[in-house]
């Protein structure tokens, strides 16, 4: 188990990877919240889970500079197909394991999803996901002016064993709203990606880079055992990002 307390002002997060205009195909959008963990974590660990000829990169710059693990906890609130019909079914929950690596043979890095717990029908959308039960519970309060105390619990049991909590409470910000585009790409398949054009809400929780501490405090349990070297004790946390909206447009190549 690791535990954090901090304090923190709020300031939107945003990574982002630029690939050459080309032909590109809508596969839908979606309507989401989310939480980020960025984590400091064994190197070694990272890198078993990246393709072959790639090297784990720590970011080395920006609200979570030297961070190597990123883990974001999705709560798809509206699915939609390339019509913008609702999709069956219109909302589900995951969970996103990515790292970043770099490759001698390409220009800048590249941001991998190596792993996915999602609720089922698992979509696989990288070809790694794994069938999960994932439960949330969230909660505001506050004046209706100034800080509110946010506060959330993640359960998340992968049909491959284990379970991964998460418990966050913090004193909020105030978000910043902010647009991008980011081209993640397949740990399993790395010729694979996918363009995401989105806009988001976004709160910095906390960012040891930019010696934003919680106020308040957050506590990540694993006990998955893909995620044993990972999640071994001497992980930091060096970020936590809330975002109450996060809308996208997906696209293939």
């Amino acid at each position: 188990m690791a535990k954090w307390r901090a304090r923190t002002l709020a300031l939107v997060f945003v990574l982002t990877s630029v690939i050459p205009a080309t032909a590109e195909t809508s596969v839908g959008s979606n309507i989401d919240s989310r939480v980020v963990l960025a984590f400091k974590v064994n190197d070694d660990a990272v890198q078993s889970m990246l393709p072959d000829r790639w090297v784990v990169l720590t970011l080395p710059k920006g609200p979570f500079a030297g961070t190597n693990l990123l883990v974001a906890f999705i709560d798809r609130h509206l699915a939609l197909d390339p019509e913008g019909k609702p999709l069956a079914p219109h909302n589900r929950r995951s969970v996103a394991i990515v790292a970043y690596g770099v490759n001698p043979g390409f220009e800048g890095a590249r941001m991998f999803v190596t792993r996915v717990y999602e609720t089922p029908p698992v979509a696989s959308s990288y070809d790694n996901g794994v069938a999960a039960r994932i439960s949330r519970d969230l909660a505001f309060s506050g004046p209706y002016e100034g800080a509110r105390n946010h506060r959330e619990t993640w359960v998340v049991e992968p049909e491959t064993g284990g379970t991964l909590n998460l418990s966050l409470a913090y004193q909020t910000g105030r978000p910043v709203w902010s647009k991008s585009e980011t081209t993640p790409y397949s740990a399993a398949n790395p010729d694979f990606h996918r363009i995401y054009r989105y806009e988001q809400l976004a709160d910095l929780a906390m960012s040891t880079a930019l010696g934003r501490e919680l106020v308040g405090e957050v506590t990540l349990q694993s006990s998955v055992p893909e995620l044993a070297e990972i999640f071994d004790g001497s992980e930091a946390l060096t970020g936590v990002l809330a975002i109450p909206v996060y809308t996208r447009d997906v696209f293939l190549p």
